[in-house]
């Protein structure tokens, strides 16, 4: 996806025997913080947001940059945004040519910061901007750190949100509580590794713990639109589900697919055969007539739909064989010494 800036950050000249390393780390983005914000929506307080970003980044006592990834349907936000640039404000803003959803306005995002730490924040605050720099400090002690908002809102919607992340945990195994929450910092070998396209933000958190890298939640306070931020219809909810089965299905059998496969095909050649035992007995022992028996269509669809799923599981299992030293499900978090005979 190709993204356009609105301004080009300058990069001043160096003093004549002036060291040059400071400048050169600061290109290459040593020790900078990027905090991305993804404009998937069009809004018309993108101007008190961005003081409070910038208030509380400020706070860090870190260089950071903010990068804006604002969508054709983002106008009221882009007008806003140029006003910001025309007096004298330094924020990167990458315009994209079309409508965009987050994921996509975050790999656009990640992709063009130059921070070796990465934060990104929702369009709206749904943090308390002071309390932004206890997520980058986080990660003194972890690769991911997310922010974690109290129970607030009606009584259905606590009960959704506990019914989202009960199945997560259920099915992942992590203790995730407030996934919707979008305050997150991470160290760039994580978005590095883990896999953006196709994935709903929502699951980013999740990739990277499935990879192994260290998570932390953080205890923040409800920013003015608490909880709300990111709202789900009825339609979001079952794409969310379906989203749910497809990340457990990729990230559970993708080396092993003939157990997912057979978990379904099994059960059903299993019920066939029986039934085809059944119907062969009553037929050659008391003599039931079969011919009008849709019973024995039934028994032998079942057969035929059971060899049918595990055959496709066979070749999952011949494809995985092939290609397998390609996939990596790891990361290395640290190497403790070195080999014998090493020279460093």
């Amino acid at each position: 996806m190709r993204a356009r800036r609105l301004a080009e950050p300058v990069v001043s000249a160096p003093v004549p025997g002036e060291d040059d390393e400071p400048r050169r780390a600061a290109e290459r983005g040593d020790g900078l913080l990027s905090a991305i914000v993804p404009m998937f929506q069009d809004r018309t307080d993108v101007v008190e947001v961005y003081h409070a970003y910038k208030a509380a980044l400020g706070r860090i006592g870190r260089p950071f940059e903010l990068v804006y990834v604002v969508g054709r349907q983002s106008e009221q936000a882009l007008r806003a945004l140029q006003e910001l640039k025309e007096s004298g404000e330094d924020a990167l803003v990458l315009v994209l040519g079309r409508e965009l959803g987050e994921a996509d306005a975050l790999i656009s995002g990640f992709a063009e910061a130059r921070g070796d730490v990465l934060l990104t924040l929702p369009p709206d605050p749904q943090v308390d901007p002071a309390d932004i720099p206890k997520v980058v400090a986080a990660l003194e002690s972890c690769e991911v750190a997310v922010g974690r908002r109290p129970p607030v809102g009606s009584t259905g919607e606590g009960l959704q949100a506990k019914a989202f992340h009960w199945l997560l945990n259920a099915l992942f195994g992590h203790s995730f509580t407030d996934l919707v929450c979008r305050v997150r910092a991470w160290r760039r070998p994580v978005i590095e590794e883990i896999v953006l396209h196709g994935v709903q933000p929502h699951f980013l958190p999740l990739l990277a713990g499935e990879r192994g890298f260290r998570i932390a939640q953080v205890d923040v306070r409800p920013g003015p639109t608490g909880r709300h931020g990111v709202r789900l219809g009825l339609l979001d909810r079952i794409r969310v589900a379906l989203d749910i089965l497809a990340l457990y299905l990729v990230l559970k059998f993708t080396k092993k697919p003939l157990r997912f496969f057979g978990m379904l095909g099994l059960p059903l050649l299993g019920l066939g055969s029986v039934g085809c035992v059944a119907l062969a007995i009553a037929r050659l022992f008391y003599g039931v007539p079969l011919a009008d028996r849709p019973a024995l269509m039934l028994a032998v669809l079942l057969v035929v739909l059971g060899i049918q799923i595990i055959a496709l599981g066979l070749i999952g299992e011949l494809v995985i064989f092939a290609s397998g030293r390609r996939i990596k499900e790891y990361a290395i978090e640290r190497i403790v010494g070195g080999r014998a005979g090493r020279e460093d």
